[in-house]
């Protein structure tokens, strides 16, 4: 069964009125007849006079009294999985999400092939707003089986809710070809007026409207960071502090911060900032400035942004690419530097994506390329893993960091919650600068999000 947008469930029966009237009848009769019965009698209700209750209130759309039947109905008779996902079912309806999830989960257990209870729980992960995991659940059950338009329509569903309008708006059309269901129709129509509006397909944007759960990326938060780095060659060790904030403005999102950085035996302190917006159609960008307090090694100020866009626009096939462009311009004390960061995003399957981008120096010839992969695994938990390798490093706050070295550098990372309003960052780094140095340490930042 379907569930229809303002979150209750959809009737979805295909069967001619004098039946409906028949069959709600037919509901009312055991309800009214079988408490008789059994006042009458003086007997105890049996499991299978419970089990036709809970299906008559059922019927009837009595959820309440239905939950309790069947609550008592499997006391006796735990092994009745179908009473078990119909209990699911209602609960689901009624916003007892977790629990829901727990009694889906618990048949999983015992027929982990069925398909209906699989997509069952993916649909009330999708309600949750748990959409990665909703989205897994969807995709595996139609490698199974493709033409189960129930589980596209729910992937579509939850691809759409999350934001991912060009991704989502292929799975609608197929649904409608099939079934020419006129709701489908509905939701292709509105898939089509936010594709016009210019929405996003990235997930890395912090660009989106304001949802009641914090999501990544994060967009509402005050963020505490410390940093640490060992070198080789008896340069001493360097040591970074953070403070950052961000707000989202509408659909725009503003980000600032301040640095304090220990290294080379000298302390610099930096004020940065950056505006995110989305452009036109499937683009977004940032522009961002920076300030150095009396700098030793940090430019005296930085002016750029970078300008992302989707090939969607193109050709739906080519939605999983994301093309971008970015430039800095850099003032130091002894010199002015241009950096220019060609790259592409390719969005892979089970929220993956590679990023590959290029930093040039064309006044020195720097020419750095850094691949990056990114998994999403929820909400909220994500890792990266990448790699810089060329003449620069993928780190370009400093002048040592754009001069024509031959660099390696090998970073990870995890984002992962520690409450609702608290997450963490966790960053290794390892960089080896030829003859220069080696650098090695790690990042720990803490959010709090409002």
């Amino acid at each position: 069964m379907q569930r229809s947008f303002d979150g209750k469930p959809a009737d979805c029966g295909t069967a001619p009125g004098p039946v409906r009237v028949l069959t709600l009848v037919c509901s009312l009769t055991i309800l009214l007849c079988l408490p008789a019965a059994w006042a009458e009698t003086g007997t105890a209700v049996s499991p299978s006079e419970r089990r036709d209750q809970a299906r008559a209130f059922d019927a009837a759309k009595q959820y309440e009294p239905a939950i309790a039947s069947y609550r008592a109905y499997l006391e006796a008779r735990p092994e009745d999985d179908e009473a078990r996902g119909a209990l699911a079912r209602l609960l689901s309806w009624q916003g007892a999400y977790d629990e829901a999830v727990m009694l889906y989960e618990d048949i999983l257990t015992r027929h982990p092939g069925d398909l209906d209870v699989r997509t069952a729980l993916a649909r009330v992960k999708s309600w949750q707003q748990h959409f990665a995991e909703a989205r897994r659940l969807y995709e595996a059950v139609l490698e199974e089986n493709p033409q189960y338009h129930e589980a596209r329509r729910g992937l579509a569903d939850t691809l759409s809710w999350s934001g991912d309008y060009t991704l989502a708006l292929p799975h609608y059309e197929a649904v409608f070809a099939a079934t020419a269901d006129p709701e489908v129709g509905q939701r292709i129509a509105a898939v089509k007026a936010e594709l016009a509006r210019g929405a996003s397909p990235s997930p890395r944007a912090p660009i989106r409207d304001t949802v009641e759960a914090p999501i990544l990326p994060y967009r509402d938060y005050f963020k505490l960071g410390y940093s640490s780095f060992a070198y080789s060659n008896n340069i001493e060790k360097e040591q970074n502090w953070l403070l950052e904030a961000a707000k989202p403005l509408g659909t725009h999102t503003l980000i600032g911060r301040v640095e304090i950085l220990q290294r080379f035996g000298a302390l610099d302190a930096a004020l940065s900032g950056e505006f995110y917006s989305p452009l036109w159609s499937k683009a977004w960008g940032y522009v961002g400035a920076s300030i150095g307090i009396d700098p030793t090694f940090v430019s005296r100020w930085t002016v750029g942004g970078e300008v992302f866009q989707g090939l969607g626009v193109v050709h739906t096939a080519l939605s999983p690419l994301e093309l971008s462009f970015g430039y800095r311009h850099m003032s130091f004390q002894d010199s002015e530097v241009d950096l220019v960061i060609p790259g592409i995003t390719v969005y892979l399957p089970f929220n993956l994506w590679l990023t590959e981008k290029v930093y040039y120096v064309p006044d020195t010839g720097a020419l750095t390329l850094s691949s990056q992969l990114t998994w999403r695994a929820t909400e909220r938990l994500q890792v990266f893993i990448s790699g810089a390798f060329g003449t620069a490093s993928e780190r370009v706050s400093a002048l040592q960091d754009v001069v024509r070295t031959s660099t390696v550098a090998i970073q990870g990372g995890l984002t992962f919650p520690l409450s609702h309003k608290f997450a963490a960052e966790v960053v290794g780094y390892y960089e080896d600068r030829a003859d220069q140095y080696h650098r090695g340490g790690g990042i720990i930042n803490f959010l709090w999000h409002w």
